[in-house]
C-alpha cells in the first residue's frame, strides 16, 4: 500500500512539473516590460533625497529641472517610484520660471510641454501650478505673424522646430477641458494654426526635418544648418499629431520602414550606414505605435541592446546608455527608451 501510494506522489509530482516546464513559456516575463521597469529603478536613484529633483550635471549644486520633469513622466509610464515623481512635480513648482524661461525671459514651450505632461502624469493641474496657468502660457507662445503662424515660440525653430511642435500639442491633449489651441469645434483639425503649422512643415516623403525655413525648396541635407530630415523630429511630429487626432498629409509609416536598420533599430538621420541609437529607436517605436504597428521584437531587442546589465557596475543597471563613447548612463537615453517601451501610445498612457 506505502510503495502504492509513494509511486502515485512521484507520478503526481511528475505530471505537476512537466505540465509547469510546459506552461513556463506562456509565463515568461514581456522584455520590454522588465526593461522598463529596470530602467524605471535606475531613474529613482537619481533623483537627490533633498531637493526631490535630479541634480544638474552641468551645474554643481543646482537640479536639472527638465530632466526631473521627463523622469517623472517616465515613472508614470511604468508604475514604478510614484511617490518619487510625485515628490519631483511638487519640488518643480517653485521654479517654475526658473525652468521656463530662456535668457531673455521668454517661455519656452518645450519647457512648458515637459512640465505640464509631468503635472498631467501624476494627476495634478497644469492650469494652476506653482501659481500660473502653464496652458495659457503655453499658448500664448504660438505666433500669430510672420511666416511661421502656429509655431510654438519665439525661439529660432532651426533645429527643434517640429521637435517642439509635436511635444506641445501632445502636452496640450491631456489638459482637460481642451485647450483651445487644439479644439477646431465642428471645424478640421488642420485647420488650427499649431496643426497647420507643422504639416506644412511635413516633408514629401512622409518625414520631418527640424524646420523648414523655405516650403517650396524639397526636403534634403541643409550645409549651412547641418540638419536634414530625422528620425527624433518625424517621430515627435507624429505623437503630437496622433495626439489632437489628426491625420498627417503624407503617411510617415513608409519613410520609417524604410530607413530602419537592420538590427531592428533606427539612427538619428536614417542614413545609410549609421547605427542604432536608443533615442531614436524609442522615439521611433513610439510613433509607429501611434500609427498602428506594435513594435516587433527585433525593435524591442535593438532597443534594449542599449541597457546597462548584470554586468556593468550596480549603481548603473537598468540605465540605457549612448552608442558614442564608453557605455555609461545617460539620462535622455533612459526616459526616450521608456517612452519606446510603454505598454500603450505615448502621451495617452500617462493618463491611464
Amino acid at each position: 500500500m506505502r510503495s502504492t501510494r509513494r509511486a502515485a506522489a512521484t507520478i503526481l509530482v511528475v505530471a505537476i512539473t512537466a505540465f509547469a516546464a510546459a506552461c513556463a513559456p506562456m509565463y515568461a516575463p514581456d522584455p520590454a516590460t522588465v526593461g522598463a521597469n529596470g530602467a524605471a529603478n535606475w531613474l529613482v536613484t537619481q533623483f537627490d533625497a533633498t531637493t526631490h529633483l535630479i541634480p544638474s550635471a552641468f551645474v554643481p549644486g543646482s537640479p536639472d529641472p527638465g530632466a526631473s520633469a521627463y523622469a517623472a513622466t517616465s515613472l508614470k509610464i511604468t508604475g514604478v517610484g510614484g511617490t518619487t515623481a510625485s515628490a519631483a512635480v511638487a519640488a518643480l513648482a517653485p521654479i517654475v520660471d526658473l525652468y521656463v524661461k530662456d535668457s531673455g525671459g521668454n517661455d519656452k514651450p518645450g519647457s512648458l510641454s515637459r512640465l505640464i505632461l509631468a503635472i498631467e502624469s501624476i494627476g495634478g493641474n497644469p492650469r494652476a501650478f506653482g501659481g500660473f496657468d502653464l496652458v495659457a502660457r503655453l499658448e500664448a507662445t504660438i505666433r500669430t505673424t510672420g511666416p511661421d503662424v502656429g509655431l510654438f515660440g519665439v525661439q529660432s525653430p532651426t533645429y527643434d522646430g517640429a521637435f517642439r511642435q509635436g511635444l506641445a500639442l501632445s502636452a496640450l491633449s491631456l489638459v482637460s477641458p481642451k485647450p483651445a489651441s487644439i479644439d477646431p469645434g465642428a471645424g478640421s483639425i488642420a485647420s488650427l494654426p499649431a496643426v497647420a503649422w507643422l504639416f506644412s512643415q511635413q516633408c514629401a516623403d512622409g518625414s520631418w526635418m527640424p524646420y523648414r525655413a523655405n516650403l517650396a525648396t524639397p526636403c534634403a541635407f541643409d550645409p549651412i544648418t547641418y540638419s536634414s530630415p530625422d528620425t527624433n523630429s518625424t517621430a515627435l511630429a507624429v505623437l503630437g499629431v496622433h495626439a489632437v487626432g489628426g491625420t498627417s498629409p503624407v503617411d510617415p509609416a513608409t519613410w520609417l520602414n524604410a530607413i530602419r536598420n537592420p538590427d531592428g533599430g533606427w539612427s538619428f538621420d536614417g542614413s545609410v550606414g549609421s547605427p542604432s541609437d536608443p533615442d531614436s529607436t524609442g522615439l521611433v517605436i513610439g510613433a509607429r505605435r501611434a500609427l498602428g504597428t506594435f513594435p516587433d521584437a527585433a525593435a524591442i531587442s535593438a532597443l534594449l541592446a542599449f541597457q546597462l546589465g548584470a554586468s556593468a557596475p550596480a549603481p548603473d543597471q537598468g540605465a540605457f546608455f549612448y552608442p558614442y563613447g564608453p557605455p555609461t548612463p545617460n539620462l535622455l537615453a533612459t526616459n526616450d527608451a521608456i517612452l519606446g517601451l510603454a505598454n500603450g501610445v505615448w502621451p495617452q498612457v500617462l493618463n491611464t
